[in-house]
């Protein structure tokens, strides 16, 4: 029988500047654990350096090569990488993030002594590199738990109780290929994954965190994560994966409070539903999508949780689809602004418009390609020829009640 211990399975594409310094943190890593270990790196047919930076690092780590001859989707590269795994335990490593051997070996330790769990889960912790510093936790419990195979109420229970995103793990190998855990759109897999190797054995919950999810590797490091992706619009499927947990564990009976645990499925939507607006305003996304987002969480009676001002919101909105949005379905030529209209605004417009902006003193001056945006403009010849000649005649006061 082979003493191969623990796999280390990452998927990665495109991504050579972090996978070189992932490289050289392995190195360390591998020195530091006291059982046998494997580094599985699955390619996702990279156009960069990467399969050159992969090739040269197999001199220093014990590390097997999957490369893609396509681009075959972020989900068959992560199942790639974890079934080529060989040793007795799998765990998942973003090709950004970093591992801590010591905690990481205890948690192994525990998976030893506990041989009917399937896996063990722990908390992650964030860490900005070029300070050196943690900045962060997500979720704490006060000890280590095990939940019996099968007891899908106490699952639910300690997720609930502590807030937890069960998205870290250390899985047996067996567990993971019988199991084949698939991620969908409608129940988040931090629910549901769990749930599924509760039915194949018992679960850990450790306290420790082995894991450290890097939030800047660099000064001006900006990364496309695919988790802040699905946050700004996944947001229901993470009230839908507990409502799955809920349901497998009324099934099976033992649930002490099921009204707390659907008010918390509820509740946890809308915390989401912010997070995801946060996020939103903060990438400088559709500002139409934001006020739709905004306006649903203020028609809930949750504007307290809008991570910024509604008028601020609405206001951006408006002008965003009038400068924007209205002259790129209309394929405008021109913004024309009439009427008394603020040089803030208009220099919003200019940078943030992709056509040229004009502002007018005359009818003469608007055009049959012009979306024409009046800021109270009196001069009737004017919003004459705004109304007949332009493509679009957008007024100050119906595009702030239609973003009211």
């Amino acid at each position: 029988m082979s003493d191969l211990k623990l796999s280390i399975c990452i998927p990665t594409y495109n991504r050579a500047t972090y996978l070189e310094t992932l490289l050289a943190h392995l190195q360390e890593v591998v020195s530091e654990l006291p059982f046998e270990t494997e580094i599985i790196i699955s390619d996702n047919a990279s156009s960069d350096t990467t399969l050159a930076l992969l090739e040269a690092a197999q001199a220093l780590l014990p590390l097997t090569i999957l490369q893609q001859s396509e681009n075959i989707g972020a989900i068959p590269n992560m199942h790639a990488a974890m079934r080529a795994g060989r040793g007795t335990y799998l765990v998942y490593l973003a090709d950004d993030d970093r591992l801590r051997p010591d905690s990481l070996a205890s948690s192994i330790e525990m998976l030893d002594a506990n041989p009917a769990a399937s896996a063990l889960y722990a908390p992650w912790r964030i860490k900005d590199l070029v300070k050196n510093q943690v900045t962060g936790q997500f979720y704490t419990q006060p000890g280590d738990v095990t939940i019996d195979q099968g007891n899908y109420s106490r699952l639910l229970e300690h997720i609930v109780e502590c807030r937890i995103y069960s998205e870290i793990c250390i899985v047996r190998r067996d567990v993971f290929r019988a199991v084949s855990p698939i991620i969908n759109s409608i129940a988040h897999w931090a629910f549901t994954t769990p749930a599924e190797y509760l039915a194949a054995g018992d679960l850990i919950y450790a306290k420790r965190s082995f894991y450290d999810s890097i939030s800047r590797h660099f000064e001006g490091d900006i990364r496309a994560q695919a988790g802040f992706e699905e946050t700004m619009s996944g947001w229901d499927s993470y009230s839908g994966g507990v409502e799955v947990l809920l349901g497998l564990a009324v099934n099976h009976g033992g649930l002490s409070h099921p009204g707390k645990i659907t008010q918390y499925a509820r509740a946890l939507a809308s915390e989401r539903m912010a997070c995801a607006l946060r996020l939103r305003l903060q990438s400088g996304r559709d500002p139409l999508e934001s006020y739709a987002l905004a306006a649903r969480l203020r028609g809930k009676g949750l504007e307290s949780l809008l991570p910024a001002p509604m008028l601020k919101i609405r206001n951006n909105a408006a002008l965003y689809f009038a400068g924007v949005k209205l002259p790129e379905v209309l394929r405008a030529k021109r913004i024309t602004v009439i009427g008394n209209c603020d040089g803030t605004i208009i220099k919003w417009f200019q940078d943030g418009a992709n056509l040229p902006v004009h502002t007018a003193a005359a009818a003469d001056e608007i055009d049959a390609g012009d979306v024409v945006i009046d800021f109270g403009c009196q001069d009737k010849t004017m919003l004459d020829a705004a109304g007949t000649r332009a493509l679009a005649h957008v007024t100050e006061a119906l595009l702030m009640q239609k973003f009211a």
